[in-house]
Order: C-alpha cells, then structure tokens, then sequence
C-alpha cells in the first residue's frame, strides 16, 4: 500500500537568539526557490549533503545552511527572500553576420529577512545550536519527502470501495433548451 503524503508537511519549530521561534517547513513553493538557486533538485539534495555530512566545519557551509534554512522558513515562518542578482549583457554574432545582444541575470546572494521586524536571518541564528538547527532543517527536509511504499500493518483488514454510478460519469446527450433558459424580454418594450 502507498503511503499518502501529507498536504502540508508540519515542518519544525527552530528558536532563534532573540527568543522567538519560526516553524521551518520546506513547501513548494521554498523548494522551487532553492531549485533556482541551485539549478534543479539535484543540486539542492547536494547542498543537504553536504550540510549534513560534514565532519568539521570545512569548505563553504554557512551561507549554503543560510539558504536552505531561509527558504524553509518563507511564507509560514514569516521570512520573506531578497535576492541580488548580476545582470550580464552577452553580444553575440549569428553566422549570418547580424549581430544579437541579450541579457543574462545571474543570482549572486540571497538575504532573508523577517517581516515584521526587518531582522536578517544570519543575525537570528545562534551557531552554538549548529547541530539541531542541522537536525531540524533535515527532518523538515525530509518530511517534505516522504518515502514511497510502506507495508500494509500486520492484520489490517482490506476494505472494498464501492463508487456509486454518479461519480463514474455518464454520457451527455443533446437536448432541446428549456423554456426557462430563453432569453428574457426587456421590460418597457
């Protein structure tokens, strides 16, 4: 039997220095920001990876955890992205000699900030609580992917749904309009 994913994943509560605390919850929506970032899921699984596997405090995690973090953290958590962005302009030449120019953007940083009191995340953050704030962004991760099949519980009883004919559809037919949806005269005519 599939397991049926949750509509909204609860996420984790994280609490930050000043006291205060935000659920960390990975929604779509966060998913698809880290995936523009990091060019598809592929490379946001590897930036988990390499957040998760790290022995030492070795190579450019920070700002990575900042961003995974932050976007765990829009819409519910109440932190809102700002992005910088590099805007290149590339000239090219086509074969047939006319000669194109396009803009190509470029996401340089990514700064999130909270609503309701403009805080910057990397200033709310204590780095005394690395490990749970790591443990906490992994299982919200990973709650927003549950795993496909688990097995049915021992004796569970299998249960027969019945549908009843007006959910199966039927077939349409073509008939004469009713009186009722003719058009009305206007009043005063």
């Amino acid at each position: 039997m599939t397991t049926a994913a949750p509509l909204t994943s609860l996420g984790r509560e994280i609490t930050f220095a000043d006291g205060t605390t935000a659920r960390l919850r990975y929604s779509l929506g966060s998913i698809a920001l880290l995936e523009q970032r990091h060019g598809g899921i592929d490379g946001v699984l590897s930036v988990f990876e390499k957040i998760d596997g790290q022995s030492g405090m070795t190579g450019v995690i920070i700002g990575p955890m900042l961003e995974l973090v932050g976007a765990g953290l829009t819409g519910s958590g109440g932190f809102v992205p700002h992005i910088t962005e590099r805007v290149t302009t590339v000239r090219e030449e086509t074969p047939d000699g006319r000669k194109t120019s396009r803009d190509v953007r470029e996401i340089t940083a990514v700064r999130y900030v909270r609503q309701k009191d403009r805080a910057e995340l990397g200033d709310l953050l204590d780095f005394r609580d690395f490990e749970g704030l790591v443990d906490a962004m992994t299982a919200a991760f990973a709650e927003a992917f549950p795993q496909g099949e688990a097995e049915a519980p021992a004796g569970a009883p299998v249960t027969e749904v019945t549908i009843p004919d007006t959910f199966r559809g039927t077939n349409s037919s073509t008939s004469e309009p009713s009186p009722l949806d003719a058009p009305t005269p206007l009043s005063g005519s």
